[in-house]
């Protein structure tokens, strides 16, 4: 395996913006990087957004705020994985810091934007009132060309700027740059986002990574600052809060479809990533 994957954005050279709209069965599963900053609407389609250290469930209606160079992905909830897919769409816009010239966010007016791009490096979720405004100006780009189309584009940043947002990162996350180690810690994500549902073992796990256990467990809390059972078991709960918001799952039935083997331990772990239990996470989102 190779190290998480970086992606040129194929952006002409006489384009200071790239509008993609992104439809298929699934939203693109692999672990990955680029030097553009990306800025996503998620028009159709729900999963979880691996972002840096953080695992965080999506739905239709969001917006993220990715930085430059944070390895990302996009898991599909399992219904986009068989023929059957209701299929996922989104709209990204691609830029860089050199997209509008070298100077233009060290710009004086563009200060307030320029912490917004700092802070993106965190991974960014658009919350409150601002996330229909913002999501529908998005939308609205893929209408537009020329200037209106860098005009919408600023305005949205604008947007971004003063808007209410959750930062998916407590601090900026950094791409490993050793090829070896990247290609260590991808084998694990890709492994562990692939067979969640089941049992992992730590000593399967370091195996996989070819490494001891305790080498194992010091290079995972090293690189993503957390233990790796704590990170399963946070991927384990955002897949149980995508699945709660479909009436068709027991909370049983989600419990151990997640991975968990026993309900006092998922009811646990539930209420302490998300402070309420499932009983009344499945209330709220199903009333509001």
């Amino acid at each position: 395996m190779k190290n998480p994957i970086p992606f040129k954005i194929p952006k002409s050279a006489n384009h200071a913006l790239l509008v993609q709209l992104d439809s298929g069965p699934h939203f693109y599963d692999r672990l990955h990087y680029h030097e553009d900053y990306q800025i996503i609407a998620i028009i159709r389609g729900e999963g979880v957004l691996y972002l840096g250290n953080s695992t965080s469930p999506f739905n239709a209606g969001d917006v993220f705020m990715i930085g430059s160079n944070v390895p990302h992905l996009l898991k599909s909830d399992n219904v986009y994985f068989t023929k059957n897919s209701p299929n996922i769409q989104g709209i990204s816009l691609f830029f860089n810091e050199g997209s509008f010239g070298q100077s233009f966010f060290g710009l004086k007016e563009m200060k307030g934007v320029k912490a917004l791009l700092k802070d993106s490096l965190k991974g960014i979720r658009v919350i409150g009132t601002s996330q229909n405004p913002i999501f529908n100006r998005i939308t609205s780009i893929t209408k537009q060309q020329n200037e209106k189309r860098i005009i919408t584009f600023l305005k949205i940043l604008s947007q971004l700027n003063s808007c209410k947002k959750e930062y998916l990162n407590s601090t900026s996350c950094n791409q490993i740059s050793n090829s070896e180690l990247g290609g260590r810690l991808k084998k694990v994500l890709d492994y562990t986002f692939e067979n969640y549902k089941q049992e992992i073992t730590i000593e399967k796990i370091a195996s996989l990574a070819h490494l001891s256990r305790a080498q194992f467990s010091h290079f995972f809390k090293l690189h993503t600052g957390k233990t790796y059972i704590q990170f399963l078991n946070e991927l384990r709960i955002e897949n149980a809060c995508v699945l709660l918001k479909n009436d068709t799952y027991s909370i049983e039935h989600i419990c151990y479809g997640v991975g968990f083997k026993n309900m006092s331990n998922f009811l646990r772990h539930f209420k302490k990533l998300k402070n309420t239990t499932p009983t009344q996470f499945k209330k709220l989102w199903t009333h509001g």
